[in-house]
């Protein structure tokens, strides 16, 4: 830094303040310290910058499943909007352990991150006391634990199951079925709670639908729909919580003999990539995952910047796409 400041003509505060992108610079002063920076190829030691500002610049991003297609997704663009805040992430992929999770939380802490963001493992609310303990801000995605009452940004899944239901329903189905998510999952309970509330509303009762649970995957789609094809009578409609089971639970119908929409209707969650590319392609409740990983992001960051919240849970409103995979029952 010294070097620097002698080429440029400047003190080595100015320099520093440079470096920190302080305001107070004159833009020639800035001009001339930034082409003796890179004149000498100087780069700002950061762990001792991190000692005496107690910043790293880095947030830790804790994830149930990175092999996930939708995490995957967020994951990806919480990075993008980090990086354009000059943000670093850590990412550590906890597979649903809760045990590996506490590991996980004690190494960010020691690590000194700035924040966390975190989707929890099997949708439970983890040690983040560990955090709490450290100072370290976190904001809970997707997966939002039972009496979590922290920052959060989640899909309002209750509505998703709504439209989900009153779409089938304004088809003319009567015999739906569900293949749902893992039912200790708060969202795959909301998306249930959701479609039976759209099944009420028309005047058909909830326990007359056949309900199976799956893991949000195609193998455990394509099971359940093969027991729904047992049940009679024969669902003319599937509301899969996720597109994943969707696509199995169209595999199913197909190995039967049967074809989507004109024997069973299938619609599912998400609107991952392929779901437009299958045979017919998929109708979904688009949930937002760009925005979901963004809007998390920008909370962490509100917080480490002192901001005052308006709202310390976002809730983003899901979206009907209407494909080819759901028809008028005749």
């Amino acid at each position: 830094m010294k070097d620097v400041a002698e080429i440029a003509a400047v003190s080595i505060q100015t320099v520093s303040a440079v470096v920190n992108n302080k305001p107070e610079i004159s833009q020639e002063t800035r001009t001339r310290v930034l082409a003796a920076i890179e004149q000498l190829d100087y780069r700002p030691y950061s762990v001792a910058r991190s000692l005496r500002t107690r910043q790293t610049r880095t947030i830790a991003l804790v994830l149930s499943n990175i092999a996930s297609i939708a995490i995957a997704a967020m994951a990806s663009a919480a990075e993008e909007h980090a990086h354009s805040f000059g943000y670093s992430l850590i990412l550590y992929n906890t597979h649903n352990d809760v045990d590996r999770e506490t590991s996980y939380f004690n190494a960010a802490a020691q690590q000194w991150v700035d924040g966390m963001i975190f989707i929890p493992a099997m949708g439970k609310l983890g040690r983040v006391d560990i955090l709490e303990a450290a100072g370290i801000p976190a904001v809970a995605i997707d997966r939002i634990p039972d009496n979590y009452s922290g920052p959060a940004v989640m899909l309002d899944n209750i509505q998703a199951g709504r439209l989900a239901g009153e779409h089938l329903m304004n088809l003319g189905h009567r015999h739906i079925a569900h293949i749902g998510g893992p039912l200790q999952l708060r969202l795959a309970r909301e998306r249930l709670a959701g479609f039976q509330q759209a099944l009420a509303t028309h005047g058909v009762e909830p326990g007359s639908c056949a309900i199976e649970e799956g893991k949000f995957n195609c193998e455990t789609g394509y099971q359940a729909m093969r027991r729904l094809l047992e049940v009679q009578p024969r669902p003319t409609a599937v509301f899969a919580a996720n597109d994943l089971m969707a696509i199995g639970a169209m595999r199913a119908v197909d190995e039967a003999g049967l074809r989507v929409p004109d024997d069973i209707s299938i619609i599912g969650v998400d609107d991952i990539q392929v779901a437009n590319f299958q045979t017919p392609p998929l109708t979904t409740i688009r949930q937002p995952f760009i925005q979901l990983a963004t809007f998390s992001v920008q909370l962490l960051l509100d917080i480490l910047a002192g901001k005052e919240l308006t709202q310390s849970q976002i809730v983003i409103d899901p979206v009907l796409i209407v494909r080819q995979s759901t028809a008028n029952y005749e």
